[in-house]
């Protein structure tokens, strides 16, 4: 299915952006990472000015906190592509700068559990996402 769906697009994009800041800060080849989710995918690319969204993001987890930010849009992810989508892109996401501290290892497990995806779909998704 490559059908765009807006607000499940942007909840992607958010979760993206938190995944990011997972570990406190976000590097330019986490940013980098983002654009290029977005810019390379019919199920993403439309869905406006990244870093609007990430503006955006940044203040809503600074309000209500990571977990409650990522349980939020992980909730409105009700297409099993985007929930996917959503995982591979976190995955490249973190491991954009080649660093996988421990903060961002068990971001990624959390993004697994919110998503409903098995060990054996993560782990699939995460060999996708490392190709």
């Amino acid at each position: 299915m490559e059908r765009f769906d807006p607000v499940q697009a942007r909840r992607v994009v958010q979760m993206m952006v938190l995944s990011a800041w997972a570990d406190g800060h976000v590097e330019g080849s986490e940013a980098l990472a983002i654009q290029r989710q977005v810019a390379g995918n019919p199920m993403l690319e439309r869905v406006g000015v990244v870093s609007e969204i990430g503006r955006e993001t940044r203040k809503w987890m600074l309000a209500d906190g990571l977990d409650a930010c990522l349980a939020t849009a992980a909730g409105e992810l009700k297409d099993a592509d985007y929930r996917e989508l959503a995982f591979k892109c976190c995955a490249r996401v973190m491991g954009a700068d080649r660093v996988f501290p421990l903060q961002e290892e068990s971001v990624l497990g959390r993004v697994q559990q919110l998503l409903g995806l098995s060990d054996a779909d993560a782990g699939r998704l995460l060999v996708l996402a490392t190709r």
